[in-house]
């Protein structure tokens, strides 16, 4: 276990010709946080010492140092961890600051290649950074640009030192040069560093690395500023460090780069820099195809937020007004939940969030990193949302929940999967019907359902079971084996690899069905009779018939379905609804009866039907809409959805989907298959 170091510290480090061919690095941690990182590399066709730091799971701007062919064989480095920030010196040369201004850590722990031999130093642990040497008219030491704000700030000493003081007093203009050649003039302003330089904000919204820069004083020619120890370009360091920079600073503009760097994002938490106690915490970051949702908790007890938006270098998407949801969620300390949008591309930099209050004041916040999209971020962000008021409901799914999560299912269903088929006995060649029954939770009504099947006259048919329950395979496997055992009856299990709901379980079980006509059913729905397949087969073998139903009674008796129609609901959306469920049911008709819609739960087409319309659509999430879709597709179609009364199971309703279905969220997950309904269907 290598020995916890304390600074102020300074060692020497070889790095021998083996840890340079196996670009062995040199590391310091702290934490989490790599504090100090070396390794020896190729830049550009030559060689050179790479240092860099990575704070908060984020890698910085790397300063190289060029090193003769000679040096990187196998150089020495000596670090020192000052007061002052920390120094690097290749042995033999001048010592360079890396990241200046920022204090020593307490401790910190070495973390080397093991081919890097660590010695003493002759660098002093406490002296300060040595400044750069002024060549020509003066060296730019640092220059970042400060995303959100159009302005770069930079580190600058002169070789005339009057004019440092002078242009504290009297800025001047200046231009910058990057790798797309010479900007345009800018105004600029300067504060004074303490032991001399210059900390300069220039208006200019370039990104690149600046390679160069003209000072423009009045009266005065031009002067002409160059990198530090002839690099090619200024070190980029993080715009956190000017922060630091600004904090010993002097001058009339100091006031101004506070206010910058306020409105700027500097990889801090500035909020409470703001003059009314607002505070903000994004705790999930959901990437979609989409866009970006936002879950967390805003506190403004003055009301004095008036806009929020996402951030990205010089892009910005509102968020508040517009794609913001208040949710029912509270954190404890006052802080009201909130749910946001944000359309921005999925591959996206370094962002944050830019808060503007009401007298023009503006914060920044970090954001986590993006989370994976899952099935089990979709439930989660769901479930955040609590109960959403039936006024808010087109608000809610159109400007925030709507889009992005159907986008995030869509791609989570896209992705390959492997599928497994098991056969169990021998089912017939050319099978007349294809029974294609889901599970989830509750396996054990496959056993039930076996034993119920085996009355019916099926030897024609087949039956296919579609696990959705992929962690559960060992225990299906078992249970097929034994239900095929006892009741001699041929079955097959397709077993996907990941869980992939009602629809996509059952479409998959329809593209291993053989059968001229494909019956889905509920693995939660008993037959009451023998004859009850043949009805629907011979319902469906009307050419005017897309799709037939049976009638499905409760346990008790009551009629659970004979038929959907769609009738307003929460916040006038079409609902699918069951006229009579729960009462008596009434006497059968004699023959086949039309209606609006029809449940998934026991459902039979003919395959020809079932192929030309994909079976159902799987942008509904889990279990919910997808059957009164396929009915609506179908009477676009021209197509009869028909019920066939004298065709009776028992439906427990929800049994087959066991604990999944109670989770919280499962309300407004509904809720989001209720608008992708209607936000095609209602007219």
């Amino acid at each position: 276990m290598p020995e916890t170091l304390h600074p102020p510290l300074a060692q020497s480090l070889r790095f021998s010709p083996r840890a340079v061919a196996r670009s062995e690095s040199a590391n310091y941690h702290q934490g989490e946080d790599i504090r100090l990182h070396l390794v020896v590399r190729g830049h550009e066709g030559r060689p050179c010492l790479i240092v860099n730091d990575c704070l908060g799971g984020q890698w910085g701007e790397e300063l190289r140092l060029p090193l003769t062919p000679e040096e990187a064989l196998s150089p020495t480095v000596e670090v020192a961890f000052t007061g002052a920030g920390i120094l690097i010196r290749i042995l033999g040369e001048a010592p360079v600051a890396f990241r200046p201004g920022n204090g020593p850590p307490q401790s910190l722990l070495p973390r080397h290649g093991p081919d890097i031999t660590v010695g003493p130093a002759e660098l002093p642990a406490e002296s300060a950074a040595a400044p750069a040497p002024v060549l020509g008219d003066g060296v730019i030491e640092a220059a970042a640009s400060l995303p959100g704000t159009g302005h770069r700030l930079l580190v600058i000493r002169l070789a005339d030192a009057a004019l440092e003081a002078a242009l504290v007093q009297a800025p001047a203009p200046m231009r910058l040069r990057d790798a797309g050649g010479a900007g345009t003039a800018a105004p600029a302003s300067f504060c004074a560093l303490p032991g001399g330089g210059l900390l300069a904000a220039i208006a200019s919204a370039g990104e690149g690395a600046v390679t160069g820069a003209e000072l423009l004083p009045a009266g005065r020619p031009p002067l002409h500023l160059a990198p530090a120890r002839d690099q090619a370009e200024a070190p980029r360091p993080m715009p956190a460090e000017f922060v630091t920079r600004l904090a010993t600073a002097q001058g009339p503009a100091k006031r101004e780069m506070e206010r910058l760097l306020a409105r700027g994002f500097t990889g801090r938490d500035t909020l409470s820099w703001l003059s009314a106690p607002v505070r903000m915490r994004v705790a999930r970051c959901l990437r979609t195809p989409e866009g970006l949702l936002l879950q967390g908790w805003l506190h403004d007890p003055q009301g004095a937020v008036t806009t929020i938006r996402l951030r990205a270098g010089e892009q910005a998407w509102p968020l508040k007004p517009g794609a913001w949801l208040d949710t029912m969620a509270w954190d404890g300390e006052g802080g009201r939940g909130f749910l946001a949008r944000a359309p921005v591309p999925v591959k996206l930099g370094e962002a944050w969030l830019d808060i503007t209050l009401a007298n023009g004041e503006s914060g920044t916040l970090p954001l986590p990193p993006p989370e994976a999209a899952d099935l089990a971020a979709l439930r989660a962000i769901l479930a955040e949302a609590g109960a959403i008021p039936e006024a808010a409901l087109d608000h809610a799914f159109g400007s925030v929940l709507g889009q992005p999560l159907v986008a995030l299912n869509r791609h989570r269903l896209a992705r390959p999967m492997a599928v497994e088929e098991h056969a169990f006995g021998t089912p017939p060649a050319a099978p007349r019907a294809s029974l294609v029954i889901p599970l989830h939770g509750r396996l054990d009504m496959m056993a039930a359902q076996m034993a119920l099947f085996t009355a019916c006259g099926m030897e024609r048919d087949e039956v296919i079971f579609v696990l959705d329950d992929p962690p559960r395979r060992a225990a299906a496997l078992g249970l097929a084996q034994s239900a095929f055992d006892r009741f001699g009856l041929p079955l097959r299990l397709v077993v996907p690899a990941a869980a992939r709901g009602f629809g996509p379980a059952s479409n998959l079980g329809m593209r291993h069905a053989k059968g001229e006509v494909v019956v889905f059913l509920n693995a939660d729905a008993f037959p009451q009779g023998t004859d009850w397949l043949d009805l629907l087969v011979g319902a469906v073998a009307e050419p005017s018939v897309g799709a037939a139903g049976a009638r499905l009674l409760y346990p008790d008796g009551s009629l659970q379905h004979g038929g959907m129609q769609m009738e307003p609901g929460p916040g006038g959306w079409l609902f699918p609804e069951h006229p009579g469920k729960g009462l008596r049911p009434p006497p059968a008709a004699a023959g086949l009866r039309d209606v609006e819609a029809l449940t998934g739960a026991c459902l039979a087409l003919r395959r020809a039907v079932a192929e030309r319309f994909g079976g159902f659509d799987e942008d509904y999430v889990i279990g919910d809409f997808e059957d009164a879709d396929l009915s609506a597709r179908l009477a676009e179609a021209g197509l009869r959805r028909v019920m066939v009364d004298a065709a009776t199971l028992v439906h427990l309703e929800r049994q087959s989907q066991g604990r999944a279905d109670e989770q919280a969220g499962r309300w407004n997950l509904t809720l989001l298959n209720a608008w992708t309904y209607n936000h095609r269907w209602k007219r």
